[in-house]
C-alpha cells in the first residue's frame, strides 16, 4: 500500500512542475465565434515592474501567434489603476479603443491567497500510522512546537477575456482562474502563467489565429 501511495505521490509531482494550473474556467455560449484579433492586454497589480514585465510576456506570446496586442503600460499616460472607472469614462474609453481596431481586452488580477500542505507532508501524513493517542500526540507536539509543517502559497488569480463589439456592452467572452502555486520567482511564475493562459486561449479557440 505504501509502494502505491509513493509512486502516487511522484505522478502528482511531475505533472505538477508547472508552477501554474487552470483550476476552473468559464466560457459565453452566446458568442461561440468570437476570436480575438487586437488585443488590449491589461494587468491589474499595484507592482509597476511585475505588471510591466507580464504584460510584456503575455504581449510577445499573442504576437508569436500573430495576433496584435498592446501592453496597457503603454497605451495608457496613467496607471491603469488611476484611471476614472465612472461609467461615462469607461464608455469613452471603448469607443476610443473601437475606433482603434481594438476588438478584445484582456485583464488578469490576483483575487486571493492561500497556504496549502506540501505533497512530501501529505504523504508521511497518510503513511505514518499511529497505534495509540500517545503516539499520535507526542508525534504532531514535536512538528507543531518546533514550527515544521511544511506548507507553501497560492495565488487564486483571475483572466477575463471581453469583446468589444460595436453595438453591444462589454461582453465576457471568456474567464479562467489559475492557481500559481509556491512561486520560484516572478520571471518563472509569469512565464508558466502565460504559457497555462495561452493553452487555455488556443484550446476555447479564441484566438484569430493566422
Amino acid at each position: 500500500m505504501k509502494n502505491i501511495l509513493f509512486l502516487l505521490v511522484l505522478v502528482i509531482l511531475f505533472a505538477s512542475c508547472s508552477s501554474s494550473r487552470l483550476v476552473d474556467e468559464y466560457i459565453n455560449k452566446e458568442s461561440p465565434n468570437f476570436q480575438a484579433q487586437k488585443v488590449l492586454v491589461v494587468g491589474l497589480t499595484p507592482d509597476g515592474g511585475l505588471q510591466r514585465q507580464f504584460e510584456y510576456s503575455l504581449v510577445k506570446a499573442l504576437k508569436d501567434e500573430n495576433i496584435i496586442a498592446v501592453k496597457s503600460v503603454d497605451y495608457f499616460e496613467s496607471n491603469v489603476n488611476d484611471i476614472d472607472q465612472s461609467e461615462e469614462n469607461l464608455e469613452n474609453l471603448k469607443m476610443q479603443l473601437l475606433n482603434e481596431s481594438f476588438d478584445a481586452v484582456l485583464l488578469s488580477k490576483i483575487v486571493g491567497q492561500e497556504n496549502k500542505v506540501t505533497m512530501a507532508q501529505s504523504y508521511r501524513n497518510l503513511t505514518r500510522s499511529f497505534q495509540s493517542f500517545n503516539d499520535y500526540y507526542n508525534e504532531n507536539r514535536v512538528v507543531y512546537e518546533n514550527d515544521q509543517v511544511e506548507d507553501y502559497p497560492v495565488y487564486n488569480t483571475e483572466t477575463s477575456l471581453f469583446c468589444l463589439c460595436p453595438g453591444r456592452n462589454n461582453d465576457l467572452i471568456w474567464r479562467g482562474k489559475i492557481d500559481i502555486v509556491n512561486p520560484p520567482t516572478a520571471a518563472t511564475s509569469i512565464r508558466d502563467y502565460v504559457n497555462t493562459l495561452m493553452q487555455a486561449l488556443k484550446k476555447n479557440n479564441l484566438l484569430n489565429l493566422r
